[in-house]
């Protein structure tokens, strides 16, 4: 197809709050680095490069986070869109086609978040072309899809199809977009080997993604075509809060019928948890994990996240997650760090802001 078509929206929205206290509301985790060089949101827009040029790759962020996101995403000022608030993906996704549209009718949208992890970039890039080929052959919702390692909880799921060509690398029928099951449902997703992951990146027209939001979301589309610029934040400014906060998978993705899959071929991680950041530490013996200075005595399946001057030691524990930055430090059961959400809930009830 002609990639001058292609435009790119990141989504550098959150505040990263199940990596507290790494991540703070003044740098959330997308502004992270996780031991590269360089930080998730930079790497993101980055890896594009070769495929999508700078002046076609849109950021969208919270308008706090704005000029850290010029900042890291190395693109023009004016393709860092701030929202006045957050209303979901839906939302910023169609705020994202409107854009596309001012610079061609007939642009593709791809979408992607700033908090990946990916190997292989130019795997990455031939995929993302191919998933962008088919949204503009076709018509069709087009996601990219990863084929499960583990029983995960904490991803979506696409259930697969029919293969629908001989392309490289495959794209099958969607049979259907399933949420983040139990580990029960996620074990017999695995082992059937029908369902990828739900990676979260989205390939569409313009027109297609403008429909479905009017078929499926019919306030929200409505109120999106009400924004005169919607790169202008004063637009942003009064139309958002009436905007229907819901995520596009729910909204969109699970009602829609014309969708497809690209199986990817190259790695990934999705750096949601403190197990994402697991999976890329050091290995020690008792299964412990580090990244930063630990030491481990009779100590057992403890993860420590070192990001200050000196060294961790742990000693006849097991079961724990321990985080450290310069002035703050975490320690909790690790099996419970999806709920250091609460954790930093029950911070702002003590007012103790300071720390968030």
């Amino acid at each position: 197809m002609d990639t001058s078509r292609i435009v790119a929206l990141v989504m550098a929205g959150g505040s990263g709050t199940r990596f507290w206290p790494c991540s703070r509301r003044n740098l959330p985790k997308q502004f992270l680095s996780f031991g590269a060089e360089e930080s998730l949101l930079a790497a993101t827009v980055r890896r594009l490069d070769g495929l999508i040029p700078r002046e076609r790759v849109f950021v969208i962020t919270g308008v706090e986070h704005a000029a850290l996101a010029e900042a890291h995403a190395g693109v023009p000022a004016a393709n860092v869109i701030a929202e006045p608030e957050g209303r979901d993906t839906a939302a910023c996704i169609g705020v994202g086609a409107l854009v596309a549209r001012q610079l061609r009718e007939d642009a593709v949208l791809v979408v992607l978040s700033a908090d990946h992890l990916v190997g292989d970039e130019k795997r990455f890039r031939d995929a993302l072309h191919r998933a962008a080929t088919l949204a503009a052959d076709s018509g069709a919702i087009v996601n990219i899809g990863m084929r499960p390692d583990r029983p995960a909880t904490g991803y979506g799921y696409v259930e697969i199809g029919e293969c629908i060509d001989s392309g490289d690398p495959p794209g099958f029928r969607v049979r259907s977009f399933r949420e983040k099951p139990d580990s029960e449902t996620a074990a017999r997703f695995v082992l059937g080997g029908d369902f990828l992951w739900n990676s979260g990146i989205f390939a569409f027209s313009v027109s297609t993604i403008l429909a479905e939001l009017q078929q499926h979301l019919p306030e929200l589309h409505r109120d999106l075509l009400t924004l005169r610029d919607p790169r202008s934040f004063e637009e942003l400014k009064r139309v958002y809060p009436t905007l229907q906060k819901i995520s596009i998978d729910y909204g969109v993705m699970e009602h829609a019928t014309n969708r497809i899959v690209v199986e990817a071929n190259f790695d990934w991680d999705d750096m949601g948890t403190f197990e994402a950041v697991a999976r890329h530490a050091t290995v020690s013996v008792g299964k412990n994990l580090a990244r930063g200075d630990a030491v481990f005595h009779e100590a057992h399946e403890v993860l420590v996240i070192n990001d200050a001057p000196g060294t961790v030691v742990v000693s006849g524990v097991q079961d724990l997650l321990v985080v450290r930055t310069g002035e703050t430090v975490l320690v909790m059961r690790r099996k419970d760090a999806e709920r250091v959400k609460d954790v930093v809930k029950a911070l702002e009830a003590r007012g103790l802001t300071h720390l968030l």
